[in-house]
């Protein structure tokens, strides 16, 4: 299926810049109110409520979209680069498919469906986000690349209104990621909680490891991954 009503709604809510285009604050893609603002428990608790419903495998098997030729772009929605890399983020770390929108990798806006089937300005690359596209092309690549990310379970190791930590889980691959949409007060996950002993890397900044705590990035909007061992 199309993650519309279990993945791209919440996300949109909870990443939502200030400013709306007039389509989205009036009506928010069939519903006659317009985009909300919510918080990190209300997101996850959508995206839980939607996977409950459905096997495990069609999760898996399902779309993660963050727009569509029948929606506004994202980069409007989100009304930065930054909130919007935390999009992409949570698009490439969650339970699914993976499916990106042509041209959103370069920055395209659009306010509402038609205005949004913008093509590609190939004969203009000047005018492309070259930070957006390299957000695009290093967390595709670890998607690409992670059993866990493909595969793996899913559990939440920390849930607030302005950040979410969650682990995507194999027998052979433990990764930690955490969205942020703004600066929050730092979370702290005891390491035998986690069942690990270090965090590494692999996008964003690093942990600190501090009396037997990790204590995760606080700034924002900002994603992060990190390989548990």
């Amino acid at each position: 299926t199309m993650g519309y009503a279990g993945f791209l709604r919440p996300v949109w809510a909870w990443l939502r810049g200030d400013e709306l285009p007039d389509d989205l604050a009036v009506g928010f893609l069939g519903l006659p109110v317009g985009l909300p603002r919510i918080g990190g428990v209300q997101m996850v608790a959508t995206m839980q409520a939607f996977r409950a419903g459905v096997p495990w495998s069609s999760v898996l098997h399902s779309w993660t979209l963050l727009d569509s030729h029948d929606t506004a772009r994202f980069s409007t929605v989100a009304g930065s680069r930054d909130r919007q890399l935390v999009g992409i983020g949570l698009q490439m770390t969650t339970p699914g498919v993976p499916m990106v929108f042509a041209g959103d990798e370069v920055g395209l806006e659009g306010d509402w469906a038609e205005d949004a089937r913008r093509t590609i300005p190939w004969d203009e690359p000047e005018s492309w986000d070259t930070i957006l596209f390299e957000g695009y092309r290093r967390l595709i690549e670890l998607r690409r690349t992670s059993e866990a990310l493909a595969r793996g379970g899913i559990r939440y190791a920390h849930v607030g209104i302005d950040a979410v930590a969650y682990l995507r889980e194999t027998p052979s691959e433990r990764l930690l990621c955490l969205a942020v949409r703004t600066e929050h007060e730092a979370v702290r996950l005891p390491l035998p909680a986690l069942g690990a002993q270090e965090l590494t890397t692999l996008h964003g900044t690093d942990a600190q490891l501090v009396s037997g705590e990790a204590i995760l990035p606080a700034e924002g909007p900002a994603f992060h991954v990190w390989r548990l061992r």
